[in-house]
């Protein structure tokens, strides 16, 4: 988080002197300006949860080098041989994970256990918040009920997947790591 507000910060004075006749940039050069403010936003917050337990990119190169197996895997490009390196390998192992995670919901009968709309905006929040994490980026993966208010909702954010236990109001009971 303080890199993130330390990159807005500097995006800003970068922004404010760029209207000054010393700084003065064409629109075009504003646009870039922009854009790689952007991207390097979304590099500082990239989701910690697809990284393995033990794996940590060592600097910028091998965070480029996962980037790209992560892009290659989450759209289910062909792994790339050439750019085959162990930060790569990581990307890549992430993004498929990341894509199964996204499509369980058609590879499974989850809708078919019928959990209430309450139920599972509770337990999304509640995955997302205890991993800090964005509501979109948690994603169902399975489901059951048990007795006729209780279910049990699994959630996935990458490697990491938790059990949610609530009832059809959204009152949630149990909050585990594991898989269902």
């Amino acid at each position: 988080m303080k890199n993130i507000l330390a990159a807005t910060s500097a995006l800003a004075v970068c922004l404010s002197l760029s209207g000054h006749a010393a700084f003065a940039l064409s629109e075009d050069e504003k646009n870039a300006l922009g854009a790689i403010a952007i991207l390097g936003l979304a590099a500082l917050a990239h989701n910690k949860n697809h990284y393995h337990e033990r794996y940590q990119p060592a600097d910028s190169n091998a965070t480029a080098r996962f980037e790209r197996g992560y892009r290659d895997g989450l759209h289910n490009e062909p792994y790339a041989s050439r750019h085959s390196n162990y930060d790569y390998a990581q990307g890549y192992d992430a993004g498929q994970k990341e894509r199964n995670n996204r499509l369980a919901h058609k590879q499974r009968n989850i809708q078919g256990t019928k959990v209430p709309v309450a139920a599972l905006r509770s337990c999304r929040n509640e995955a997302a918040a205890s991993w800090g994490v964005g509501k979109h980026d948690v994603h169902v993966i399975n489901a059951g009920q048990e007795g006729s208010d209780n279910y049990y909702i699994e959630f996935a954010s990458g490697h990491r997947h938790v059990i949610c236990g609530t009832n059809s109001s959204g009152q949630v009971f149990n909050l585990r790591n594991g898989r269902l």
